[in-house]
């Protein structure tokens, strides 16, 4: 399976992971247009690449087209994908696009419930302070670089190897972090079992190193299933985490494994972030670069957007916004804002999806309970249809019930009304979600700064 000549068609590009495979398809020189339902910023920007981009549907746009690639999240039944249907056009789902792409360039990447964004910047940043000019496409904007998707003068592409509609499944890989396997997209994995060997069919196929957490049961099983080398805080991880200390200034860590001993100093706080950094820094060792100049590169880390992202600091509350929406990857952000801010630690979430808060609303309760307020908007469905009895107030009973306080405030543009008012000098907030969650903070700070 192979790119075709001629023109490309891709359906929801404006979504993160499309719109990093349209930049870098355009850069490689494809002729491309492409449609979503909604505008968003990312239509413009692939708009000024040269990306024929409109929103909605138009049956017209596919006519004429090589190849239509569709978004996973897009239903079968899209108007355009009907369309391309009719005219004889090929169409692909996005990870068969990746399948092509990846089979031409030497790929590496990074998988997991959580953090595999992180570690993929991780590992591009770290690679371009050796020299390299990897490809690369992840699931936010690199702050510093401001994209997501970039072509490369050298071969190496680095890609986010998502488990979402099962997409890694269709990667070929010359190596692979495996941050930590927790229970997730329970639309398309039947349980924790089909999750774990989804995952071991994957390392399985990986032609290269792979690196595992021995920190996380789930990535350890798979560890144990494929050999996977191991790096992590727990004693019996090959590259062995250790002198951590995390606070407002960053953190810092010693990492020792087979490949030598370095010390490495990060921007960002947290344990999960000496986590992810561990795995990166172990592939890439693996794979023959030098540790302490690869670990010297990621001091200048400065992030991924909506990955722990400052906001701003008005009127002395101090604003960061996360993509965070499992409950582990929630309570890894309020463990890494404690300490960051001399007053109360108030996380505003928004659950995302109606299947993922009815299976996970109690460990969501637990997770927020770390904060010292938590507040609750509605369900973000995104793909899903509304579910009966299904609604933030379930993750809000659950924060009270784990002993936490929490308000439930249903819908998420009267947040910035409902905080300002409470919000002191030295509190922090952290806006938590995959929705639209991440514009509050356009909408608390004038007020703030009002006040």
């Amino acid at each position: 399976m192979s790119l075709p000549e001629g023109r490309i068609h891709l359906v929801g590009v404006g979504g993160a992971g499309m719109s990093a495979l349209a930049k870098l398809l355009a850069a490689r020189g494809h002729v491309l247009s492409g449609s979503d339902l909604r505008h968003g910023a990312l239509l413009d920007v692939l708009s000024d690449l040269g990306v024929a981009v409109h929103t909605g549907h138009d049956t017209e746009a596919v006519r004429g087209a090589a190849l239509v690639v569709a978004s996973s999240a897009v239903p079968d039944y899209d108007e355009e994908l009907n369309a391309a249907r009719e005219l004889g056009i090929t169409v692909w789902r996005r990870p068969e696009l990746l399948s092509a792409l990846t089979a031409e360039m030497p790929t590496i990447g990074a998988t997991g419930t959580h953090g595999k964004t992180t570690t993929t910047a991780m590992l591009v940043t770290a690679l371009r302070s050796l020299g390299e000019d990897p490809s690369f496409v992840l699931g936010g904007d690199m702050v510093g670089l401001g994209t997501n998707g970039h072509l490369g003068k050298t071969d190496l592409f680095v890609l986010e190897a998502d488990e979402a509609f099962r997409t890694f499944e269709s990667l070929h890989l010359r190596g692979l972090v495996i941050t930590n396997v927790e229970h997730e997209h329970v639309d398309h994995f039947q349980s924790a079992e089909d999750l774990i060997d989804s995952f071991i069919g994957v390392a399985r196929g990986v032609d290269g190193p792979v690196v595992a957490c021995a920190d996380d049961p789930g990535a350890r099983r798979v560890a144990d299933r494929v050999g996977a080398i191991t790096y992590g805080f727990d004693r019996r991880a090959e590259w062995r985490i250790g002198e951590l200390t995390s606070g407002s200034g960053g953190l810092g860590f010693s990492l020792r494994g087979p490949g030598g001993a370095a010390i490495v100093r990060m921007a960002q706080p947290g344990r999960h972030i000496a986590l992810d950094a561990s795995g990166a820094l172990a592939l890439l060792v693996e794979l023959g670069y030098p540790l302490e100049d690869a670990a010297a590169g990621l001091s200048g880390f400065r992030g991924v957007g909506r990955r722990w992202e400052h906001r701003g600091t008005v009127a002395g509350v101090t604003l960061y916004d996360d993509y965070a929406h499992h409950p582990t990857e929630v309570a890894a952000i309020i463990e890494a804002a404690a300490g960051t801010a001399p007053g109360r630690i108030w996380a505003v979430f928004q659950p995302h999806l109606y299947s993922r808060t009815e299976r996970f609303s109690q460990e969501f309760g637990h997770a927020l309970a770390g904060a010292d307020v938590a507040v609750v908007t509605d369900v973000f469905g995104a793909r899903e249809e509304p579910v009966p009895g299904v609604t933030g107030e379930l993750v809000t009973e659950a924060v009270e019930a784990a002993g936490g306080i929490a308000h439930y405030v249903p819908r998420r543009y009267d947040l910035a009304g409902f905080l300002a008012p409470l919000l002191e000098p030295g509190d922090l907030v952290v806006s938590m979600g995959a929705g639209d969650i991440t514009l509050l903070h356009n909408e608390l700070a004038p007020i703030l700064g009002g006040r």
